[in-house]
């Protein structure tokens, strides 16, 4: 039996900051291990940042309606995401890892255990061959994974509690009930930063164990999910109807003209979906407590424009009719304010509803950590051994000289080293997505593929990577060469993949040696050459 062990970190680790306009001040983190406390299997441990978004008053919509005592203001779709490039704008799906810069642990006992440098592009490498691309879209420990199965603009934020529906039993709305924004933790596994971090780690043996990271919290920002209903369509079942679009109220369309002084939104009129549902909490993007737009046209041509928070949600209920105990599968929307009252005197059309829903001030929003914490699984009965065998990794950084096609570089790998992984980015980026067309390596003055350009994504460019994965003993899992780009969604047919990235590995194997290696290495690109990271893969015992 384990016991789950929360220690804080050293520093506290808590601050508020607009990514938009403002960085971020803390950046180090601590936690230690205690002496003497029993044995941690570190392949159950983890890192916690408790984070959440903050919706200050001068993020709100300034079109949001007036507050009422009910609703002090909407909850907006917004996600924290990283953008691992920020010179392109160039956010992908990636594990929380990718977010910690330099990482190190160190024994009391041992001394120093690991240290790694640029833990950012080495996960970024890593992570998107190790997970297929169903846990990248679908993983729950992700950065950026709100993907969803409603396509863009129509997601839901991982920091929202959603309320779906708030129907009582009778059929009436229950407005007490709304959405709510959360908190989230975001998690980095131990076995994504350290070699030891799959290991039994003996504490009385290791002695006191401090883990420090670096973390690059400048990469996170804020993205507003929702605001493309009115053009998003669903398809399922061949309705092809835009989420937004809501029912007529005309004789053709079963639902009766609005009647003389009768209210659009609130009372006996509510907004009726357009699309009927199997599953409307999964499929619709809407929710109680949301701010949304809405256009119609009465009068036959007078267009309304108005703002309303969505108050009540309704699904089947209300739409019975006799011999269909299931409903229609339509959704009442009910809005806090009215949004359109009949004054004509008589029945009136109203015509060509449509909803969105309304977005932040995306400069003022704010992201909040409110603590971090290292979760530890103990095993007071297990007695861990004396001694373990993983690999590490040592790190160059250069860069290419400017304008040039063409980089050519010297390097030294230890003795123990058994793989190098190499990321080219673009300057001050953690992304390894800046593009080159070949490269050479050569071993102590031996060249490693007979003398020929390995070239990008080419058979002898997959067989090299093949062969270091078969070196670490490990299986490939995604072999796209690309990552699932954040907000974007793939086309139909075949040609651009506007929801997918590009990356540019390079994976080669090493000999283990009584000497230091000697690698030449020259890469060739189309662009200039600009920086290049070497990671050299180590294999120790401690």
């Amino acid at each position: 039996m384990e016991n789950i062990i929360k220690i804080s970190s050293e520093q506290g680790f808590s601050e508020t900051w607009k990514p938009a306009t403002e960085k971020p001040t803390q950046t180090l983190l601590d936690f230690v291990i205690p002496a003497n406390s029993g044995t941690y299997d570190l392949s159950k441990c983890h890192i916690n940042l408790n984070m959440e978004v903050v919706v200050p008053l001068d993020a709100q919509n300034a079109s949001e309606p007036t507050k009422t005592a009910l609703y002090g203001s909407a909850f907006y779709n917004t996600v924290i995401v990283a953008e691992q490039d920020k010179t392109n704008s160039v956010e992908y799906v990636s594990d929380a890892a990718s977010i910690v810069r330099n990482a190190y642990m160190f024994s009391a006992n041992r001394g120093m255990v690991e240290s790694i440098r640029r833990v950012d592009t080495l996960r970024q490498l890593l992570w998107n061959m190790e997970n297929d691309k169903a846990e990248q879209h679908d993983g729950v420990q992700n950065i950026g994974n709100h993907l969803g199965r409603r396509g863009p603009g129509n997601e839901t934020s991982s920091y929202l509690q959603i309320m779906g529906g708030n129907t009582r039993l009778d059929g009436t709305v229950d407005e007490s009930i709304v959405a709510s924004g959360i908190s989230n933790d975001l998690r980095i596994n131990l076995s994504d930063l350290f070699g030891v971090g799959s290991a039994l780690w003996n504490s009385d043996v290791y002695g006191s164990t401090r883990i420090h990271l670096e973390m690059d919290m400048e990469r996170l920002k804020i993205n507003a999910l929702g605001g493309n209903e009115r053009t998003s369509v669903f398809q399922p079942a061949g309705q092809n109807k835009n989420y937004g679009d809501m029912l007529d109220f005309t004789v053709a369309a079963g639902t009766g003209r609005l009647a003389d002084n009768e209210t659009l939104g609130r009372g006996g009129a509510p907004l009726i979906t357009a699309i009927t549902y199997d599953d409307y909490q999964l499929q619709m993007p809407f929710y109680v407590g949301q701010a949304i737009n809405v256009t119609f046209t009465h009068n036959v041509t007078t267009v309304t424009d108005a703002a309303a928070i969505i108050s009540g949600i309704e699904y089947n209920i209300g739409t019975n009719s006799a011999g269909q105990p299931n409903g229609t599968g339509n959704v009442r929307i009910y809005t806090s304010t009215v949004l359109y009252t009949n004054g004509t005197g008589g029945p009136e059309n109203v015509t060509n509803i449509s909803i969105k829903a309304m977005e932040p001030v995306a400069a003022n929003l704010q992201i909040r950590v409110n603590r971090a914490e290292i979760v530890l699984s103990n095993l007071p009965s297990v007695n861990g051994p004396d001694s373990i065998d993983y690999r590490t990794y040592s790190s160059e950084e250069t860069q290419g000289s400017a304008g040039l096609l063409t980089f050519n570089k010297q390097i030294f790998c230890e003795p123990n080293a058994q793989n190098l992984l190499v990321a080219h980015c673009n300057t001050g980026e953690t992304s390894p997505d800046r593009a080159w067309s070949n490269y050479r390596m050569a071993i102590d003055n031996v060249d490693v593929s007979g003398n020929r350009d390995i070239v990008y994504n080419a058979p002898l460019h997959r067989d090299r990577i093949s062969r270091t994965f078969n070196n670490r003993g490990q299986n490939i899992s995604n072999f796209s060469l690309n990552a699932l780009k954040v907000g974007a969604a793939q086309t139909a047919g075949g040609g651009a993949r506007p929801n997918q990235i590009d990356l540019y590995p390079i994976f080669e194997t090493l000999p283990l040696t009584q000497a230091q290696k000697i690698i030449n290495f020259k890469l060739t690109a189309a662009a200039a050459v600009q920086d290049v990271i070497f990671y050299k893969e180590l294999v120790k015992t401690i």
